[in-house]
């Protein structure tokens, strides 16, 4: 029983801690089950022994999948040798904490862990498994990856990105701060960050950490900061402010952009605008202009500040067409060669042509129109030049191009064709001769040749006049020697060969803004090496944009040397003007140019390089040529004269008359080839001082001593300001026509008082004739008979046509003789008192008369009253067998002469003989039909031609005549 009790004694004790060991297995079960961690029991070699809810959450397998199999099935590829090392460390009884690897789950995922293992081990403290706890770390590595990445990027930026307390002290300093600011982090971290602020802004500090404390952000802040070594840098501020868990605002963190390249840039864009000298500007989509740079200014007269925000089309001749333009542009996207013409304030006007292109933002959006206009000035003075030289020749002179069809004329060849400029040009070359077929020939042999001489043409004129001329002609070509056609000049031989005719009778015709410019534009470095071209420097050398940049200025003309020294002369003296060069295109083709060139500076003033525009002067050298082309051409003596009377050109006709080489010519006095050098200087110096001389007469000696005579038609010429540059004369060789006029003429006086002579004694015997014939009719009636005195009255009736005859034969002899005393007429009154005369020697015609009012004009009334008298007479005479006859008589002003006519509805006459109707005895129609003398036309184109004047007439058989009279106007 003792024994009994003593046991009972012990097991109750031994009951208590059994039962407190369970409470406690129990205890820890139920923490192992509700942690959130994977607790995983194995044996020692590696077989699952047991597996919690936790467990069961990070991989997915249920405790009834884990235990009892191996805890490799948890293990990704890769990561085996992981197991067998720690169960090893395990054996000898060590512990690995918090060793982070990755486990895969049951739907293949891989998870990051962090794992402890320990051993496990039994009473007796032998180890006999392993415990792990698994901690899914995969959120806080994402968090720690993030947090690397952010810092790396901070670390990595080219941005200073600092972080700042409330008070401005620095508690962070990247590389790409160091790197701007030249201060390690160890010099700035903990101290003030205005160790970087100018010492001129001490306010932006406090208004910094004032905005940030409110919540506010600040954005591409722009200002300047200091670096370490006292050099301020341009720079822009984007600010937040650092916020903790509670959101509470603890910090600030600046990034800090250096944007001083970019300024550097914005004024490298700007030196090269206004080093550009053609206007540019920018206009915004409503037409506003938004920018312009120096030329513009200076075409338009009118300050940058009052352009920027006005109408772009405001600067124009034509507004309408200048918004049409830049809307065309925004519509099509770009404009080629748009011609306009810019107003200055002043009034002066500047023709030229705009390029122009849309320029957007980095989005491709639209911003505005970037335009750049060319001044053709130049090109239209070279223009000016030549058509000077065409319209102050006297003779016609014409353009050809390759299909006969003409393409330029002067006025002399409207005058010699009487057919207008308009319908000249595009018409065939051939339809104004007498001969079609010759003149084709001609042309055709001047295209074959490349030259005719004195080729022998007639010219007729709308009026049937024909015009005999000697053709000289010649190919002219383009830069490329291209024949693009022949000049033409005909030397008028009518006076001549008519005043041989009538001696044989006697005797058995001118980036997206760089880009824009048509001009070739480069930039060079100080070295020589191009930096930069635009898209005209590709195409006038044939070269790409890539191959251009980096190479040598010089090597792309035909002179590198002069090339080099044009750039270093930039580099010394600052720029250079018209500076020219040849640019040879790879192709072989070489483009003349002019090359105006500044240099260009950075925002410290300090030289970066040298902005060259290249001026093609191709189209003004031709246009030099094409006027070379015509002054050669000429057979008249041509010479330019310069201010101070020296000759500063000539032409080969020039040479010949006065038997001097050209470049002697050059220089010297103009009035020393003269035998009277006085006349001469008072020539020039009349055309300096009235703008012309017409038909001044000198004799040129030439060095052999043969002397012509010769007429100057001069006039001054003058650049695209107005301002006269010299004279250009044109000398007419007068001297055969002289010789052959004064033997006409002595002829002619010759003949006149034989006229004279002969008319005055035929008068006596018609008087007997016509008084004895009388005396017969009235005295002698009776016995004569009816058939007598119808003799007699047909004898009388040829007598008096006779002395009528007689008489108009006087009147043309006289008028040879008789002096011409002008005076101003009433035009209109004389022809009124003319047809009140016509009226009352017949009064039983019914004519319809329609008088226009006539200009006065300087003739001599006598003289201009017969011409009244015969035009009007012959009108009244040949409506005669109409039934309702009219008559008209008007005018016309045209240049420098009126021009007066007389229309009829009469019987007309045909063309075809309308070169008879002047004639003496001549007449286009019966005796018997219309009586008359046949002198009436004589007498006025005697008169008329007396006032220097001109007559002419049209008709049409059955229809009518209109006769017309020119008389000059007196100025």
């Amino acid at each position: 029983m003792a024994e009994t009790r003593r046991r009972g004694d012990d097991v109750q004790p031994a009951l208590a801690e059994n039962k407190e060991s369970l409470l406690e297995s129990s205890t820890l079960a139920a923490i192992v089950q509700s942690s959130q961690d994977a607790i995983i029991g194995k044996d020692l070699k590696g077989i699952i022994t047991s597996w919690n809810h936790g467990a069961e959450v990070i991989y997915g397998y249920s405790a009834k999948e884990a235990v009892g199999k191996p805890i490799s099935m948890l293990v990704p590829p890769g990561r085996h040798d992981e197991i067998p090392e720690i169960l090893e460390r395990v054996k000898k009884g060590e512990s690995v904490e918090h060793f982070e690897t990755t486990r895969i789950t049951k739907d293949g995922k891989t998870v990051h862990l962090s794992l402890t293992i320990s051993p496990i081990r039994d009473k007796a403290g032998r180890i006999i498994g392993a415990s792990t706890i698994a901690r899914d770390i995969t959120a806080r590595r994402k968090i720690d990856e993030e947090r690397l990445r952010l810092a790396a990027i901070v670390e990595s930026s080219e941005d200073a990105i600092l972080g700042l307390n409330l008070d401005g002290t620095v508690t962070s300093w990247n590389v790409g701060a160091e790197k701007m600011f030249g201060f390690h982090p160890s010099e700035v971290i903990g101290k003030s960050v205005r160790v970087i602020y100018p010492i001129d802004r001490p306010d932006e500090l406090p208004e910094i950490i004032k905005k940030i404390k409110l919540g506010q952000r600040i954005d591409h802040y722009e200002t300047k900061r200091k670096r370490k070594d006292g050099t301020i840098i341009d720079v822009s501020l984007s600010i937040s402010a650092i916020k903790n868990d509670l959101a509470e605002v603890i910090g600030i963190s600046k990034i800090i952009r250096d944007i001083s390249g970019q300024k550097q840039a914005s004024q490298y864009a700007r030196s090269l605008i206004e080093a550009s000298l053609d206007p540019l500007v920018t206009i915004s989509p409503d037409g506003k202009i938004t920018d312009v740079n120096e030329a513009t200014v200076q075409v338009t007269g009118t300050a940058r500040e009052k352009l920027i925000g006005s109408d772009f089309s405001n600067y124009f001749t034509e507004p309408e067409k200048a918004r049409e333009g830049y809307r065309q542009v925004l519509s099509k996207g770009k404009v080629t060669d748009y011609p306009l013409t810019i107003r200055h304030v002043s009034g002066k006007t500047l023709d030229v042509l705009y390029n122009a292109t849309v320029y957007r933002d980095d989005k491709g959006n639209v911003l505005g129109v970037f335009a750049a206009a060319r001044d053709i000035t130049a090109q239209r003075q070279a223009s000016q030049y030549a058509r000077s030289l065409i319209e102050a020749s006297l003779d016609p002179l014409v353009t050809i191009n390759p299909d006969g069809k003409i393409m330029d004329v002067n006025e002399a060849t409207i005058q010699v064709t009487g057919v207008s400029r308009e319908r000249l040009v595009g018409s065939d070359f051939s339809s104004y001769f007498t001969d079609p077929e010759e003149a084709r020939l001609g042309y055709e042999q001047a295209f074959k040749e490349g030259s005719v001489r004195d080729y022998p043409l007639a010219i007729r004129h709308v009026s049937g006049m024909i015009t005999h001329v000697l053709y000289n002609a010649t190919v002219y070509r383009d830069a490329d020697a291209n024949v693009l056609g022949v000049f033409a000049a005909a030397r008028d031989t009518t006076e001549r060969k008519k005043a041989e005719d009538q001696l044989h009778a006697t005797s058995a015709y001118a980036r997206s803004l760089i880009e824009a410019s048509l001009d070739p534009l480069v930039t060079i470095s100080p070295e020589g090496k191009i930096t930069d071209v635009n898209h005209a420097t590709e195409l006038i050398t044939g070269v790409s944009r890539e191959w251009l940049t980096g190479t040598d200025f010089s090597n792309y003309f035909t002179e590198p040397r002069k090339a080099r020294e044009g750039y270093r002369k930039v580099f010394k003296e600052g720029f250079v003007k018209d500076y020219p060069l040849a640019i040879r295109h790879s192709s072989g083709r070489v483009a003349d140019v002019f090359y105006n060139a500044t240099v260009y500076r950075d925002a410290a003033g300090k030289v970066r390089g040298v902005f060259a525009a290249a001026r093609d002067v191709t189209d003004t050298r031709k246009a030099s040529q094409y006027a070379r082309s015509l002054i050669e051409a000429s057979l008249d003596p041509l010479v330019t004269i310069s201010a101070d009377g020296k000759i500063t050109d000539v032409n080969d006709a020039t040479v010949r008359v006065t038997g001097v080489p050209r470049q002697l010519l050059i220089g010297t006095d103009f009035s020393n080839y003269f035998i009277e050098p006085q006349k001469a200087r008072d020539g020039y110096q009349q055309v300096f001082k009235e703008g012309f001389v017409k038909d001044y007469p000198l004799t040129i000696r030439s060095t052999t001593g043969k002397l012509t005579d010769v007429l100057y038609n001069a006039s001054v010429y003058r650049d695209d300001k107005g301002n006269v540059l010299g004279i250009f004369a044109a000398a007419r060789d007068v001297t055969v026509g002289k010789q052959v006029t004064q033997q006409l003429e002595a002829s002619n006086r010759e003949l006149e008082a034989f006229t004279y002579s002969v008319s005055h004694d035929l008068r006596a015997p018609l008087r007997a004739i016509d008084g004895f014939s009388k005396i017969l009719l009235d005295d002698y009636s009776r016995p004569l008979g009816d058939e007598g005195k119808r003799m007699l009255s047909v004898i009388r009736k040829n007598v008096q046509q006779m002395a009528k005859l007689i008489d108009d034969l006087l009147t043309l002899s006289r008028l040879g003789r008789t002096e011409v005393r002008t005076q101003d007429v009433e035009m209109s009154d004389m022809v009124n008192d003319v047809l009140k005369e016509l009226k009352q020697n017949a009064p039983n015609r019914e004519i319809e008369f329609k008088i226009h009012p006539l200009p006065n004009a300087e003739v001599d009334p006598a003289l201009f009253r017969q011409v009244w008298i015969n035009l009007l007479s012959n009108a009244v005479k040949f409506t005669g067998k109409k039934e309702r006859p009219k008559i008209e008589v008007g005018s016309n002003r045209e240049k420098n002469q009126i021009v007066y006519y007389v229309k009829d509805n009469g019987v007309g006459f045909s063309m075809e003989y309308s070169n008879k109707l002047f004639r003496v005895f001549e007449r286009l129609h019966s005796e018997e039909d219309y009586e008359g003398s046949g002198v009436g036309l004589a007498i006025v184109h005697r008169i008329v031609t007396r006032h220097n004047g001109q007559v002419w007439a049209e008709g049409k058989v059955g229809e009518g005549a209109t006769f017309f009279l020119s008389v000059p106007i007196k100025e």
